[in-house]
């Protein structure tokens, strides 16, 4: 019997390990973590394993059968071993009950319309729309919204004011970092959910992980028939209810000595509060109806039916007030407001995929948001879409020239990207690729309307395809060469005229070739995360 109460110590010793390496790949601010490191570690969880060998197949990306393996050997012990939503949420837990938060549960019926009809489209539309709804269910990608939006700035806030602190004691190890927020839509939207998920998990326990989750529904579907399973035995149980009152998943019928295998997460609580002994985690056969073990078949029987259970985000939803009312930082460089009625209007009509993603369209099928491409950009030039994509690429990242430019040199977010969505590129690659194409509107551009010398957008041109050329006395003004133009968004972002810039760049649906700059032409490369 040691044995079986040791199970629970493990779980939380693998859940907390396994939390805390997945929230340091997306908080990692100072850059610790390798990008390939950080893709591995996302590659632990089931949906970006699965993608990734999708997309290359390769034995570095088979967790997914792992997991399918291990839900047949034992049930659903990912969903509190190793899925960051369901972990997170043990962790709220035990903080709600710290304030005398604890939730009674009983044991409730299984909704399985809701819960196959969600599986059933999940499947049905990925051939069709591809992550659509994946993007939005995926617990790992979920998770990925909740802390690049929401808790990473509640982070660097922190890092701030201790590098503030610091500074008074001449301490520099801690520097300060530039917050940038995504857009307010963006971060309403993915607290909307969180809070949601917290609310209905502190009243129903796990109902997200049991009737939402597809893949929760996945791995249900297969612990049906699990090698081993948590069962009550009929002559020991004394009818207390222990078992039933703490189960997160609402699957134990203590009165009819019913466990619903399908909706257990294997937390093994329930083992751990019988006084007797009477639940046991142990090797089972499939009759058909009931799975019994081997060793006594009447002592076990399991109910297929039931609801859920777990608690919370609340201590994330701490930083919400904080990162809501946030500003985002574009005013660094001095800003030349002119009168919007007399600058030429233009609208962009295609925003940009990131590098290696070959298209907008195949990058909006293979997303599936988890941020952990926005998390990694050194220069916070990837941010979430709100419509920029239009509906089907919501919530997606899209190279945002109000907070960034993509880095001549930077691949990072080929190497990050769990799902394949962003393909690997080495630099040399990088160079030749054509994201889009910029546009100069000489008639917004302060030169010609103050008669200011600027050569801003040239300056920072990493292939000079933005060069400038004689105007009016001493004065230059800028020419763009498209051809050689890689529309990474430097011009645009430094360009000083608002609110509409002199310069922008209009994106490539699908990625297109630029043409290398000439011999006789200097390349300009730079690192710099803002460059003023």
């Amino acid at each position: 019997m040691k044995f079986y109460r040791v199970l629970k110590k493990i779980r939380v010793i693998f859940a907390v390990s396994a939390i805390a390496l997945i929230s340091f790949a997306f908080l990692d601010i100072y850059g610790f973590i390798p990008p390939a490191a950080a893709k591995y570690i996302s590659v632990t969880q089931f949906i970006p394993s699965l993608l990734s060998f999708i997309h290359t197949p390769s034995p570095v990306y088979l967790l997914f059968v792992l997991v399918i393996l291990t839900s047949l050997l034992s049930g659903r012990s990912y969903c509190s071993f190793l899925c960051p939503i369901g972990i997170y949420q043990d962790i709220v837990s035990r903080v709600a009950s710290l304030f005398n938060i604890k939730k009674k549960y009983v044991y409730s019926a299984e909704n399985k319309f809701l819960r196959y009809s969600i599986l059933c489209l999940t499947l049905i539309s990925f051939p069709i729309a591809g992550t659509l709804l994946i993007l939005w269910l995926d617990p790992f990608s979920l998770y990925g919204k909740f802390s690049s939006s929401i808790l990473t700035p509640g982070f660097l806030r922190v890092n701030n004011a201790l590098a503030s602190l610091a500074l008074k004691f001449d301490i520099y190890s801690i520097r300060p970092i530039d917050i940038k927020h995504a857009d307010f839509i963006v971060i309403i939207i993915t607290a909307s959910i969180i809070f949601l998920i917290s609310f209905v998990a502190v009243l129903k326990g796990r109902l997200y992980c049991n009737s939402i989750c597809p893949l929760g529904t996945l791995l249900g579907l297969i612990s049906k028939v699990s090698f081993f399973k948590i069962g009550i035995s009929k002559d020991e149980c004394t009818h207390c209810g222990k078992c039933e009152s703490i189960c997160k998943s609402s699957c134990i019928k203590h009165d009819d000595n019913y466990v619903d295998f399908s909706r257990c997460v294997s937390c093994f609580n329930c083992v751990r509060v019988c006084a007797n002994s009477s639940i046991k985690f142990r090797k089972q056969y499939f009759t058909g109806k009931a799975c019994h073990s081997k060793e006594d078949s009447s002592a076990f029987e399991y109910n297929e039916s039931g609801k859920i259970g777990r608690r919370s985000f609340i201590s994330g939803l701490l930083f919400v007030p904080s990162i809501l009312f946030g500003q985002k930082s574009d005013n660094k460089q001095v800003l030349y407001i002119q009168d919007i009625s007399k600058q030429k209007q233009y609208k962009k009509k295609i925003f940009i995929s990131p590098p290696g993603s070959i298209s907008v369209d195949d990058f909006n099928k293979n997303c599936t948001a988890c941020y952990l491409c926005v998390a990694r950009c050194p220069s916070s030039v990837l941010q979430p879409a709100v419509l920029q994509y239009g509906f089907l690429g919501i919530m997606q990242p899209f190279l945002d020239f109000n907070t960034g430019y993509c880095n001549y040199d930077c691949v990072i977010c080929g190497e990050v990207c769990p799902t394949g969505a962003v393909k690997k590129l080495d630099k040399t690659e990088k160079h030749l690729i054509q994201l889009g194409k910029s546009y100069f509107i000489k008639e917004n551009c302060i030169t010609y309307t103050n008669g200011t010398a600027c050569g801003a957008c040239s300056e920072h041109c990493p292939t000079k395809a933005a060069d400038m050329i004689p105007y009016k006395g001493n004065l230059v003004i800028p020419e763009i060469n498209q051809s050689i133009c890689i529309g990474c968004g430097a011009c645009e972002y430094v360009c000083p005229v608002r609110p509409m810039r002199a310069i922008y760049v209009e994106g490539n649906r699908v990625h297109e070739k630029a043409e290398l700059p000439k011999k006789d032409e200097n390349v300009i490369i730079k690192k710099d995360d803002f460059p003023f």
